[in-house]
């Protein structure tokens, strides 16, 4: 399986930082605009294992259907995600969250496999990678900025 690993340190408590992402509403939030990604239906905040979350990814006929579930949590450290169904062949991330100085450390780690095959591990390379590498650098960048700004009361 190909590993793609994307880390940040954010000057927020861990604790902050894990509570956020246990709720599914804000992947939302932080996803890229292009190409759209919704949750269509389940997820509770906070998230719990056993949880199944479907969203959609795509726009109209093109686009398809992603069913993963929450297969682990620790809480205040982890929060793992299990494609049930989708692009993929296999697909599981982890968000991993750790105290550092001034704040925390964010990491998503994601081992996938599109295609058996030595073509499949090609495109996931030359293709995937990449784009799992824009959508966390986006993803961490605007969980910082949401993080960041003062909460109204």
């Amino acid at each position: 399986m190909t590993t793609v690993r994307f880390r940040s340190q954010l000057p927020v408590p861990p604790e902050r930082l894990f509570e956020f992402h246990a709720d599914v509403r804000n992947l939302s939030r932080i996803s890229p605009p292009f190409p759209p990604f919704r949750l269509v239906e389940g997820g509770t905040a906070p998230a719990r294992e056993g949880d199944v979350q479907v969203f959609r990814l795509g726009w109209g006929p093109l686009g398809v259907t992603w069913e993963a579930q929450i297969s682990r949590v620790v809480p205040g450290r982890l929060i793992e995600d299990t494609q049930l169904r989708g692009p993929f062949r296999r697909w599981r991330h982890q968000h991993r969250f750790r105290p550092a100085e001034h704040g925390a450390v964010l990491e998503d780690a994601v081992a996938f496999r599109l295609l058996p095959t030595p073509a499949g591990e090609f495109a996931e390379w030359l293709l995937v990678r990449p784009a799992l590498l824009a959508m966390f650098w986006w993803r961490h960048r605007r969980t910082r900025n949401l993080l960041e700004t003062p909460q109204e009361s």
